[in-house]
């Protein structure tokens, strides 16, 4: 049956089971397909070209991945995260990423292979490596592998799904020649090293169907246990991964369905022997690897550094070197302390200036000595903290620590301060007590002010009781340490919180920030710690018993304690971006992203897809689902236009390849983060395999000649039709050329005039630079 001539066949009624299965029905057409093409004379070329053809994607996947890859040698967009975080791995040094680590692990590898000892911490873009001694070729070279390796790996999952080697050969081509994923496998970055292991987990789970009839069988635990494996790695490099999991999930439940299914002939034994083997391999086995890599990563990372303050201070007092494993000892009443603030590091402190009796908005203040926040510690920045009870005992104990006396241990215990103790603040420079009254504060008008009480006024006292609050406490017999608690002061009258925030206060309050009471005692960002005891001096025993008395974390408590963080903080990346997108817009190209500018050069890396290749697999989805409404259609009205099976492999196959675009693309549109151009890339793999999908069901016929057992498989035929192979030939000629014509931007090797930029600006969102 040619495309060019549909015929109509009228169909007596539906299929109806006879006495062979489903699946053995399939078997039967498959040997026929095998029959079919056994007898057709093939040339040796013929024969041999799916060899030819990967082999000829592997050396084009090459060249496009490595040209030049030496070129810029200067940080480039996100290396300077990726390439820091690996040279934190090299210098064991602990850091917080919202990413799995095992992307960031890869890179890192490469680097220690070669030598590299992590000395340079890829602090800005456009930094220069050579200058600061990077191997960065090398790195380079080590990531582009991955991004190397997808091309070819396309072609061997198109041939293993039964597709032509041209239909194979156009969409790994479409791969090779797609702007978008060359800039970003030849960087050093993770998303090549994600798209690497979710094709992988993909190939891995196609082999694995395909042993579908050979169930337990030698061939078939190694692919089960392949894809489980893979699935581990891609969900390890990115949280985003779990949509590769989704794909395969989603797959299992309909080959489990399959098994289920009475008419099959399989036993309930069967199905559930089946369904504890996918579970182990598919869900055990990704768990395992996940919690190893992040076993592995905290193993690697047990130096302090700069992720410790993301973290509690019982995490943070388990790495080597850490501050707060040297100076945290217990605070005592009657100790002047340094108070910060967790989040903006701004030290509690206050001075003789008062508030202005009036606003710029006019309202009126209570012209209280200013208590603020200030980048660095002063002599105003200490406070005595005293108890609300036993003020008698409290008078006596500070006399005697005054006038020097050595007071034992065992009774300067009883004065150390506990969780949810009554306290006051005394300001050490100026005698007056800290203080929240119901006073807008200067800033933040729905907040309380915070300012100082004279020692005389007893009319007010309540103001300047606080409750003091040791975060993660479990009892009130914890105590107060500097550096490891992170406390909070709610106001035991008025029920709010000391907060402050980055703005800083008007010309009066001399660059300070504004202190004010929360409405929201419980808030994160009301934490604060006690930095520093005035003249506390500690010595080498004191540190010897910190060491002693540090609570240890198991391994799973920090696993906890990170993944919160992760998700939290990935959540809270709603910063606008100049370059950020929304999903609705990448499919149609509309944007991309800057990754790299040289100003007296005029040179410039710009992401971006290849605009005809991704507007062509717009193309093919929309064709795909024409499709499926008009064989839905021909099946109700009982007419059959294609051959049963063109039409099995078309919904199946196709149908895999189009969810799979789905379910790597649609979640976005649920995400509140700043999203990027480049969280398409894996979706748009799958929409440039669908163009070759559509170019299998349209163009290649008959399809049991042409279709490929394997990529490494002898081929039956080649060329179905001139037009066919017409059509091929241009949408390669036209992928390739647009590839060349955009490849200044995505290699940022040459020079562009204005006229040359402008030329490239093929819509308003391509805001490129060097227009004029």
């Amino acid at each position: 049956m040619s495309v060019d001539e549909p015929q109509l066949k009228r169909r007596p009624g539906k299929d109806v089971v006879g006495e062979l299965s489903p699946d053995k029905q399939l078997q039967q057409d498959s040997g026929h397909a095998v029959a079919v093409g056994s007898s057709a004379k093939a040339s040796g070329f013929v024969k041999n070209s799916s060899s030819y053809a990967f082999m000829a994607v592997v050396a084009l996947s090459f060249i496009t991945r490595y040209y030049r890859i030496w070129d810029p040698a200067q940080v480039v967009f996100d290396e300077v995260h990726f390439g820091k975080f690996a040279s934190y791995y090299l210098r064991r040094e602990y850091y917080f990423d919202v990413h799995p680590p095992l992307a960031k692990m890869l890179i890192a590898l490469g680097g220690w292979l070669i030598g590299y000892d992590g000395h340079f911490l890829f602090e800005k873009i456009g930094m220069d490596y050579v200058s600061n001694g990077v191997p960065y070729m090398m790195l380079r070279g080590w990531v582009a592998l991955f991004g190397f390796a997808l091309p070819p790996l396309v072609y061997m999952i198109m041939a293993e799904s039964g597709y032509s080697v041209v239909a194979a050969m156009l969409a790994a081509l479409l791969v090779t020649f797609d702007n978008a994923l060359v800039t970003q496998g030849r960087l050093i970055l993770l998303d090549n090293i994600m798209i690497f292991f979710m094709l992988a987990s993909v190939y891995s789970y196609v082999k694995f169907y395909k042993q579908r009839y050979r169930p337990f069988g030698a061939q078939w635990w190694t692919w089960l246990l392949s894809t489980g494996v893979m699935l581990g790695c891609v969900v390890s490099c990115k949280l985003v991964g779990l949509f590769t999991i989704a794909l395969v999930g989603v797959a299992v439940i309909f080959d489990l369905r399959r098994i289920l299914d009475i008419r099959r002939g399989y036993t309930m034994f069967d199905f559930w022997g089946h369904f504890v083997a996918r579970a182990f391999a598919l869900i055990a086995v990704p768990v395992v690897i996940y919690l190893s890599l992040f076993a592995a990563h905290l193993a690697i990372l047990t130096r302090t550094g700069p992720g410790d303050a993301y973290h509690t201070s019982q995490f943070q007092m388990q790495l080597i070197d850490n501050p707060m494993t040297k100076s945290s000892f217990d605070v005592h009443y009657g100790d002047q302390i340094a108070i910060r603030h967790r989040e903006t590091g701004a030290f509690l402190d206050s001075n003789i200036e008062r508030y202005p009796l009036r606003y710029e908005d006019q309202r009126v203040s209570s012209q209280g000595q200013q208590v603020t926040g200030a980048a660095d510690k002063t002599d105003n920045s200490f406070w005595i903290i005293k108890p609300m009870n036993n003020q008698e005992a409290y008078a006596q104990f500070v006399a005697r620590r005054q006038a020097g006396e050595d007071i034992p241990q065992a009774e300067m215990k009883k004065w150390v301060v506990h969780h949810t103790d009554l306290v006051q603040l005394q300001h050490a420079a100026t005698g007056s007590n800290m203080r929240t009254h119901d006073v807008a504060s200067p800033m933040t008008s729905t907040n309380m002010e915070f300012t100082t009480l004279a020692l005389n006024d007893t009319a007010h006292v309540d103001d300047t009781v606080w409750k003091l609050e040791i975060d993660g406490a479990k009892s009130n017999s914890t105590l107060l340490k500097t550096s490891s608690s992170f406390i909070r002061f709610v106001s035991n009258k008025h029920g709010v919180a000391m907060w402050t925030h980055p703005k800083k206060l008007p010309e009066w309050g001399h660059g300070h920030q504004e202190i004010n009471g929360k409405k929201d005692p419980t808030a994160k960002s009301t934490l604060w710690a006690i930095t520093e005891i005035r003249d506390r001096k500690i010595t080498a025993e004191e540190v010897e018993e910190m060491n002693k008395k540090q609570t240890g974390m198991s391994f799973f408590e920090k696993f906890v304690e990170l993944q919160g963080l992760m998700i939290k903080h990935n959540n809270a990346l709603t910063t606008v971006h100049p370059f950020q997108s929304t999903p609705i817009s990448w499919p149609l190209l509309l944007r991309g992203i800057s990754f790299w500018t040289d100003s007296e050069q005029r040179k410039q890396i710009y992401l971006l897809g290849n605009p005809i290749g991704w507007w062509i697999s717009d193309l093919a989805l929309l064709a795909f689902a024409v499709c499926l409404v008009g064989l839905e259609a021909c099946d109700m009205r009982n007419y059959e236009i294609v051959d049963a099976v063109v039409r099995r492999h078309l919904l199946r196959s196709g149908g895999f390849i189009a969810f799979a675009w789905f379910i790597h693309y649609f979640p976005f549109f649920m995400m509140g983060r700043s999203l990027f151009l480049h969280h398409y890339l894996p979706a748009s793999i799958f929409a440039y395999m669908m163009v070759a999908a559509c170019f299998q069901f349209f163009c290649v016929h008959p399809y049991q000649l042409f279709a490929l057992r394997s990529w490494s498989s002898r081929a039956r035929a080649l060329l179905p039709s001139y037009s066919a192979s017409l059509i091929f030939v241009g949408l390669v000629a036209v992928q390739v050329a647009t590839f060349v014509y955009f490849a200044p931007l995505s290699y940022g090797t040459s020079s562009m005039t204005p006229e040359q930029v402008n030329g490239r600006r093929w819509l308003p969102g391509f805001d490129l630079h060097f227009q004029k």
